[in-house]
């Protein structure tokens, strides 16, 4: 027995000796209160939301906006002789089943072109202003708020050679040699009827003349209308000094009137003539 009390002794003398050591520190006495914070409670909420004033509501959702607009879109398929061409330039027009025209907007270097139209039934139609090519045109139905398609296939047209003379042979520079050509244009738009009247695009090119370029009588202009109600396709060029001219038509084959004319109301000559022949000779009197 006094053997156990003393192996207790130097036990509770380390127990001690390690509870004096890590006696766990008092605890900080609590923060007193901040006098420019005061402590809040519901009356602070209740006077917040008095001055504040009710919460504005949300604005309502936004409500998608029908559009009233109708787009074409439309591709071309250029002749491989075009498409090695870095440039190029065209216009698209659309010609609508009540003697309108539409359009009018040109395209560079892009076989891609997008127009807004109005609804209705439109015969969209390419026209060339760099180079030779046909006038192709597509009838369809633009939907009202919709979108149509269009392909169009210009081709490459046959050059009408020739030259114009006076009675004594010599080469009359200046004037215009114009081929009047028949589309289909009218039998495919107006199937409803045809209206009273129609519009008609009518353009002359005149070429920038530079100091390095030919001679001025040697600078050929163009001219080009479109009479959709007639269904008639007109073409024209000047000739040289010498007379000569080179006139794009639709077909090597067909035969095509032509208008030999000074300005634009005097007619010199008019004869119809086979594309594919040799060389044309047009006599016109003497001035």
């Amino acid at each position: 027995m006094r053997k156990w009390t003393w192996g207790l002794l130097p036990l509770a003398i380390v127990l001690g000796f390690a509870a004096g050591r890590y006696t766990q520190p008092p605890a900080a006495p609590p923060a007193a209160a901040s006098p420019q914070q005061p402590p809040s409670d519901a009356s602070c909420l209740v006077d917040e939301v008095a001055t504040r004033g009710k919460t504005p509501p949300l604005p309502p959702p936004a409500t998608a906006v029908a559009s009233t607009s109708s787009r074409l879109r439309g591709r071309l398929q250029l002749p491989w002789q075009e498409r090695k061409k870095s440039s190029y330039a065209y216009a698209i027009y659309a010609f609508t089943a009540d003697g309108k025209v539409e359009g009018g907007k040109q395209f560079t270097n892009t076989d891609r072109f997008e127009l807004e139209l109005g609804p209705g039934r439109k015969a969209v139609m390419f026209y060339p202003l760099l180079e030779n090519l046909s006038f192709p045109f597509q009838v369809v139905e633009v939907p009202e708020r919709g979108e149509v398609e269009v392909l169009l296939r210009p081709r490459v047209p046959y050059l009408l050679s020739g030259r114009v003379v006076d009675a004594n042979g010599a080469g009359v520079g200046g004037v215009t040699v114009v081929a009047h050509e028949t589309i289909a244009l009218p039998q495919e738009l107006y199937l409803q009827g045809r209206p009273a009247e129609a519009a008609v695009v009518e353009k002359s090119s005149d070429p920038v003349v530079s100091p390095a370029g030919p001679a001025v009588e040697d600078i050929v202009s163009t001219y080009v209308r479109i009479d959709p109600l007639a269904g008639r396709l007109s073409r024209g060029v000047t000739t040289d000094a010498k007379g000569h001219f080179n006139l794009p038509v639709t077909s090597a084959s067909d035969p095509v009137p032509l208008t030999v004319q000074r300005g634009k109301v005097e007619v010199l000559k008019e004869e119809t003539v086979l594309p594919g022949a040799a060389p044309l000779r047009i006599v016109v009197p003497n001035q």
